[in-house]
């Protein structure tokens, strides 16, 4: 006969149909819960319970539930009708902007040293505005002069290769700026001294969850070849948007 242990560690490995079917059962409610978040996140106005269910194919009694198992965890609200994303989601998106800006000082740090520019991750603050909220410098200084960019101060979106880089994630309006209508078909943004007199800066942007867009750069006081410094720029703003997606 085998020995005890080996026989309590036969029987507890094995797991039974219906254990499966509730195992099943569970990750299909998750998938359904997240996919409901994000169709929630996608209207301003919200949804009411009817839409969601609609749009997820479900029965109207099973997407209640969904809506109300989001809203015991503040990661939704009803507001009448209309179900928005709550408190608890706002706090979740804070938690990744922090957690961003860790990860992204790897990423600065190696765009810095690679195109021997001061390197910068920016956030949209509003929809007008936007706030640089992590930095590095090239451990190799190019030129006479290094820029030195002001974390934490806010400037507007229109100005800025950051700022214009975030406007250009967004669709198309009437009579935007020609260097948002630019930048959004090269897939980055080129400005010279909007900022800071004489200096040069490329950005590129992507999506954050919970925000109205990022975007990674540089700028430098000295010429730099640009379209080789914009092909390091999009690389950097694609390792960064992967965050979000992991």
């Amino acid at each position: 006969m085998a020995p005890e242990e080996d026989l309590s560690v036969s029987a507890g490995a094995v797991r039974g149909p219906r254990d499966q079917e509730v195992s099943m059962a569970a990750l299909q409610g998750l998938d359904r819960g997240l996919r409901a978040l994000d169709l929630i996140s996608l209207t301003a106005d919200g949804l009411t319970v009817a839409d969601l269910a609609a749009q997820l194919e479900i029965d109207r009694a099973v997407a209640y539930r969904i809506v109300q198992t989001l809203e015991e965890h503040a990661l939704v609200s009803r507001q009448g009708k209309r179900v928005r994303l709550g408190a608890g989601a706002a706090t979740l998106a804070g938690r990744f902007r922090q957690q961003l800006v860790l990860a992204a000082q790897p990423v600065l740090q190696e765009l810095a040293d690679t195109t021997g520019a001061s390197a910068f991750l920016t956030l949209a603050h509003g929809a007008r505005e936007c706030v640089p909220v992590a930095g590095a410098q090239p451990a190799v200084q190019h030129g006479p002069v290094q820029v030195g960019y002001r974390i934490g101060v806010r400037h507007p979106l229109e100005r800025g290769a950051n700022g214009i880089a975030i406007l250009a994630l967004q669709p198309p309006l009437p009579d935007e700026p020609e260097g948002v209508v630019r930048a959004r078909e090269l897939g980055y943004s080129v400005t010279s001294g909007q900022l800071q007199q004489g200096a040069t800066g490329i950005a590129a942007g992507f999506e954050v969850p919970g925000a109205a867009g990022a975007s990674v750069g540089v700028v430098a006081m000295h010429a730099f070849d640009i379209e080789s410094v914009a092909a390091e720029v999009k690389e950097a703003a694609a390792q960064l948007a992967s965050l979000g997606k992991a």
